[in-house]
């Protein structure tokens, strides 16, 4: 019994600790964030859809929640810009999904991304106004 509990305790440890380090994210999961990164910036609408859930949420700088189909509504009136560079940029694993945090212009984004059928795909996004 004692080695069970040791068992359970390791395993529900390993779930909350991160993965390692920002090489063990894996190629396809990599190639589908800049993908959706580049959809977002060019206002590619078809790409950025196939690489969310469609239970998406984002809430925006301005404290404003958006489903995937009010974002996609938005996109209609975003004007198309140059991806911006991302900086201090973190990518790590719990579970089976994966977190990234990055810095990029005036706002901070933190994105979840979850692998189902259809790939690697974005559930969540936060974005936040960055201090000066």
């Amino acid at each position: 019994m004692f080695g069970t509990h040791r068992l359970r305790v390791a395993l529900a440890f390993s779930l909350l600790v991160p993965g390692r380090i920002a090489a063990q994210v894996p190629a396809d999961l990599k190639q589908a964030m800049s993908t959706r990164d580049v959809a977002v910036a060019k206002i590619d609408a078809a790409t950025w859809d196939r690489l969310t859930t469609e239970d998406f949420t984002v809430v925006q700088a301005n404290g404003t929640l958006l489903t995937k189909e009010q974002r996609l509504a938005q996109f209609k009136t975003d004007t198309a810009t140059t991806p911006l560079p991302h900086q201090e940029e973190t990518i790590k694993q719990y579970g089976s999904a994966f977190v990234r945090r990055f810095h990029a212009g005036d706002i901070w984004v933190l994105d979840i991304w979850v692998k189902d059928a259809k790939g690697w795909r974005v559930a969540v996004v936060q974005v936040t106004t960055a201090k000066k």
